[in-house]
């Protein structure tokens, strides 16, 4: 047959309508058709509700058909869906009807008492009643949310208010819960005097009762309705003292000398008295001055050095001896001979340092050096020990040492000259009579201090200070008397049982065998002076050219002065000060020891450290720092040019009997030490103290 046949097409047209017939009939597996319609079959031929979920309810009564779990009677799951169709989710679990679910019992159950209606997660807490209301996790104990809880809150129901917060005076407010509202505006720990508290100027943290107050300057820094003070030397930073069954002397001399070459100055402090008479000096390192408090004792020094003799310290210098770049340390040994007991010739005692510090213990073994004097018996138990000083006389590098073998100190045989050592590295024991390379004659004036100067006239020599506080002035001669060469004035003055003094200047001193005598400029005193105690050399002028200042101590009823010439004059009398500057008490002596003190209120004029030894009402000694400004000023009296000062403890105590000005932090500030080596006490023995004032 041709499929073209007119017969052919309408089959194939008939086939093509069955073949897609046949693509839309569902075929199943004849094993799994039970021979009778399903229920949704059924519901499909007869239009009745289907039952997608199996579960058994049809979508007239299932709230989620989809879901098998969910239908009419379901047990009620914590899910947050509607399981039993009753229009509420998790009902069973919210017990106290709150809206929240029990925590303990859901997953994101968020009531943690789901049987009382009060606490929730939407209830309101109450503080500190030792319930979670609102099921955060503990009760309310910061109510202010400041992170501190009420047990430390004095407020809270007040951010601003909590122990971290920053007091403000005066507010009415205990801002910090600390002790009330402040009356302490500036924080000085004094309160408003406004306020009934002590603070005249509580804008200001550096007034307030105590503080140091500055004399002279118009501020009344401790509010005592004065403009200066005088400060107990007791309160000071740091105090040595000794045993209080023993004698000590302490504080016979002080230092301040960098000895460990580390740029603090370290303190070295004598005590020829302590350890039974046998005598100890300390060192105090500048770097330990942190440490430094009010009560130590000698044998809290650094570096201790003791004495298996009697009487070491009385003198003391820190100078470079041998040459060699290093300061050392000479102290002399007090001479006696008192019985088998206690028996001693002057001596020189030399530790030469290497520019680091000395070994924590030494002893006589330890020295590097003895030079021994013997001078003869003393009278009865008296400690004399010639007075010394260094200083570098032929410019060498190393410092000769001149004795004063003065006829004023008692000593069995005293020559009244001086003896020069030269500067040199000593060793072993010798003979302090074969190491004198120069005996200055002073010609029998009793030559009390000996200052070692600079060549201030630049001749090529160096210049000596000697002072001859008790001298007494002859009748009046026609050169004005005094020793040969002398240059100075006529004063005029009749002899007196009240020594004038007198200074003698030398400008041609010399280590030299030959020199037997100097070449004087003679400044005489006045009656009761005690004219030429000390000398000491600083700028009070503020020109930048040192200036003299002679001491006169005064006798019988004089106070004591310091006499301020302009530089080093030719004629240096009282008459012919620049300015004087008198003491407070009668025979105070004022000016007995006088020191440079640099320039201590940076006003460009040098100031000075000044001690009154018997100063005050009950001679309890006291020491000024002297403004150089104030002195030159001619203000005539020392309480109208201090800058500070400090009372002694006890009478008669020589608080001040030694001075010394020094920078142990290294900050370029001054520090003083102060020895008052006759303080009593409290077994009645002579202890003595220094005391660090800062």
């Amino acid at each position: 047959m041709r499929l073209n046949s007119p017969l052919v097409m309408p089959l194939l047209v008939f086939l093509a309508l069955v073949g897609c017939e046949a693509d839309v009939v569902e075929h199943k597996d004849p094993s799994e058709d039970s021979g009778t319609d399903s229920a949704e079959d059924s519901a499909e031929d007869t239009g009745e509700a289907l039952d997608e979920d199996k579960d058994g309810f049809n979508t007239t009564t299932d709230c989620d058909d989809n879901n098998f779990r969910v239908f009419p009677g379901a047990a009620e799951l914590c899910n947050g869906l509607d399981e039993n169709c009753d229009g509420q989710s998790d009902e069973t679990f919210d017990v106290d009807g709150d809206g929240a679910t029990d925590a303990d019992a859901c997953a994101d159950g968020t009531d943690c008492a789901d049987t009382d209606p009060t606490i929730g997660p939407a209830a309101v807490e109450v503080p500190y009643d030792g319930i979670d209301q609102d099921c955060d996790g503990a009760d309310l104990i910061d109510v202010d949310g400041d992170r501190y809880d009420y047990t430390f809150d004095c407020d809270d129901n007040n951010p601003e208010i909590n122990p971290g917060a920053t007091e403000v005076a005066k507010n009415g407010l205990d801002d910090d819960c600390v002790d009330g509202d402040s009356l302490d505006g500036d924080g000085d720990g004094h309160d408003d005097e406004a306020w009934d508290g002590d603070d005249c100027d509580d804008a200001d943290p550096d007034v307030h009762p105590g503080a140091r107050d500055i004399w002279n300057d118009g501020i009344d820094p401790d509010c005592d309705g004065f403009d200066g003070g005088i400060e107990p030397i007791a309160d000071a930073s740091a105090t040595i003292e000794g045993d209080a069954s023993d004698q000590g002397l302490i504080g016979e001399s002080v230092a301040w000398c960098d000895i460990d070459a580390d740029g603090l100055d370290d303190l070295v402090v004598t005590a020829p008295f302590e350890a039974s008479y046998a005598g100890q000096i300390g060192i105090w390192y500048g770097s330990g001055r942190p440490s430094w408090g009010p009560g130590m004792l000698m044998s809290d020094a650094d570096t201790l050095i003791e004495s298996s003799e009697q009487f070491l310290g009385f003198g003391l210098s820190c100078d470079d001896i041998d040459g060699d770049g290093n300061l050392d340390i000479v102290v002399s040994r007090g001479e006696i001979d008192y019985g088998a007991t206690y028996q001693a010739d002057y001596e020189l005692v030399f530790f030469y340092g290497s520019g680091g510090t000395f070994g924590a213990t030494l002893d006589d073994g330890d020295a590097d050096a003895f030079l021994s004097y013997p001078l003869g018996a003393a009278y009865g138990a008296t400690v004399y020990a010639q007075a010394f000083v260094t200083g570098d006389l032929d410019s060498d590098g190393a410092s000769e040492i001149i004795v004063n073998d003065g006829a004023q100190d008692n000593l069995a045989d005293p020559t009244g000259n001086l003896l020069v050592l030269r500067g040199e590295r000593y060793s072993g024991d010798s003979d302090l009579d074969d190491q004198i390379i120069a005996t200055i004659d002073t010609e029998s004036e009793g030559v009390g201090r000996v200052r070692i100067l600079d060549d201030l006239d630049a001749d090529g020599k160096i210049d000596l200070f000697l002072g001859s506080a008790n001298y007494e002035a002859e009748a009046d001669t026609a050169d004005g008397g005094g020793a040969s060469g002398d240059t100075g004035a006529d004063t005029g003055v009749s002899s007196s049982t009240a020594p004038a003094g007198r200074a003698f200047f030398s400008d041609s001193a010399m280590v030299d065998a030959a020199v037997s005598e100097l070449v004087w400029r003679t400044w005489n005193g006045r009656d009761g002076d005690g004219y030429g105690w000390d000398l000491v050399l600083t700028d009070v002028s503020g020109d930048g050219i040192d200036d003299a200042t002679v001491t006169a101590i005064g006798v019988g009823d004089y106070d004591g002065a310091l006499y301020l010439f302009d530089g080093v004059p030719l004629l240096g009398s009282p008459a012919d000060a620049q300015a004087e500057l008198m003491g407070t008490t009668d025979e105070g002596y004022f000016g007995y020891e006088v020191i440079p003190a640099g320039d201590v209120d940076r006003d460009g004029y040098g100031d000075l450290l000044v001690s009154e030894l018997y100063g005050g009402g009950s001679k309890e000694g006291i020491v000024w720092l002297v403004s150089g400004a104030l002195a030159w000023s001619g203000v005539g009296d020392v309480e109208s040019a201090a800058l500070l000062a400090w009372s002694g403890e006890e009478a008669e105590a020589y608080t001040g009997n030694a001075l010394a000005v020094g920078d142990p932090a290294g900050t370029g500030g001054t520090t003083v030490a102060v020895g008052a080596y006759q303080l009593l006490n409290s077994s009645g023995y002579t202890e003595g103290k220094v005391y660090i004032l800062e």
